[in-house]
């Protein structure tokens, strides 16, 4: 029976493995890209800025407009000495292309804003991808360590169930008491209890990969990679230069700079031009004229056009109470504000980028120095267990070995997973992630 429920066991495994997931980090970057709203969101905003780039260049170009219309008014209106103006179905028409010839600068600011706007959606766009990815590869990470503590449990509740199987024996042999055994199963009982904390821990990892990459939060996943062997850090410090953010700011103030010309065109000359063909007809003028023999005469006058029309408008602001004055020194002002956000921010990423780049410098030493002592541990491990076995020393000193390699072992996966995450923060902290 326990054979077959061991088989039962094993065969349960296999198919959750054949069914889960296998997700290397490449993978889990661009599912979590392909499944992120707010990397669409962005990609909406470029093909609106590339859209707003096409409105702003219409306006160079003319315009064209057809109109029309028709009425129907009665009674007819009298236009005095017996005369009748009769207006039922009267209709106009006409083409009209209109052009503006200057505009004080507006049209060409707005199109230099546009291109703006094109490159603010695309720095936009990546900052955001640069974010998704980061949550993405630091979840992948944690996971990882997670997994990898729950190997190490396991790893030592082999050598306990040794030690018991070891202890025990010796115990109905008469070469220990029972509170020995006891000891080791109370730690093997508290392994139990960390390994169940580490198995929920991993779920919860697993459900929050589901959730970026975009699968079922039920479905299994098996990481590809792993932190066993991790290369020699990158020593280089790359700046912020390539921060999508350091862009941000500066086409802040380029366009805020392009707002005071805006403000300044608004109280500036403007000369347009149009022409069109017009017609209108079916209107109708009924008067009397008077014979020679001094009887009136009844006669019907249709009133018809057809014809081009030219004009040219030209607008000067004369005296606006100061308006115009005060938009473009608020307008100046917002530049200001500008230069000083730019500062203050490019700091704060200098600072940012330094700290992340100490931190992943300092990690990979903490890996050497937690390498090191695990070594160490290891080493002290061996040697004890060797003399407890031939009676030289205590069932304390071999759990208290055991306890520190186990400690030693965890700081080890801390220390490699927290490297991971410092080098992920550090790259988005220079914009090369």
């Amino acid at each position: 029976m326990k054979i077959k429920s061991i088989i039962s066991i094993l065969c349960l495994v296999t198919s959750m493995s054949l069914n889960a997931l296998e997700l290397s980090l490449q993978e889990c970057r661009e599912m979590a890209l392909q499944n992120d709203e707010d990397i669409r969101i962005a990609q909406n905003h470029i093909i609106q800025a590339n859209l707003d780039k096409g409105i702003a260049r219409s306006a160079f170009f003319p315009k064209f407009d057809i109109n029309g219309g028709a009425f129907y008014l009665t009674p007819n209106p009298s236009m005095g000495a017996a005369m009748e103006m009769q207006m039922r179905g009267v209709y106009m028409a006409g083409i009209s292309l209109t052009q503006p010839i200057y505009t004080g600068g507006k049209i060409i600011t707005g199109n230099k804003l546009a291109r703006i706007g094109q490159k603010v959606s695309q720095d936009q766009y990546e900052a955001i991808r640069m974010d998704i990815v980061a949550e993405a590869e630091k979840s992948y990470w944690m996971y990882v360590a997670v997994l990898s503590k729950i190997d190490m449990i396991n790893s030592y509740i082999t050598q306990l169930d040794s030690i018991f199987d070891y202890t025990l024996s010796a115990y109905e042999l008469g070469f220990t008491t029972e509170l020995n055994v006891k000891r080791v199963e109370s730690r093997r009982s508290e392994l139990q209890y960390n390994l169940k904390q580490a198995e929920t821990g991993a779920d919860l990892c697993r459900m929050a990969i589901c959730r970026i990459i975009g699968v079922e939060e039920n479905e299994p996943v098996i990481p590809t990679e792993n932190i066993e062997t991790l290369g020699e850090p990158n020593d280089k410090y790359w700046g912020i230069e390539n921060r999508p953010e350091v862009s941000l700011l500066e086409r802040n103030i380029e366009a805020k700079k392009l707002d005071v010309k805006m403000a300044l065109s608004d109280f500036l000359p403007t000369v347009g031009m149009q022409i069109g063909w017009n017609a209108f007809g079916n209107m109708k003028m009924t008067s009397y004229t008077p014979l020679e023999d001094g009887s009136f005469y009844p006669f019907t006058q249709s009133i018809d056009y057809r014809g081009f029309v030219g004009a040219v408008s030209v607008s000067i602001p004369v005296f606006h109470w100061g308006e115009g004055y005060k938009k473009v020194k608020k307008a100046k002002f917002e530049v200001e504000n500008a230069i000083l956000s730019h500062e203050k921010n490019r700091k704060l990423m200098e600072l940012q980028s330094r700290q992340a780049y100490n931190n992943y410098i300092t990690g990979y030493e903490l890996i050497t120095t937690a390498n090191k002592a695990l070594n160490e541990a290891k080493s002290n491990l061996n040697a004890i267990t060797e003399q407890y076995q031939v009676g030289l020393m205590t069932l304390t000193d071999l759990l208290e070995a055991q306890s520190q390699w186990q400690s030693s072992y965890s700081n080890l996966i801390e220390a490699k997973t927290q490297f991971k995450i410092n080098e992920v923060n550090y790259l988005r902290s220079v914009g090369m992630l």
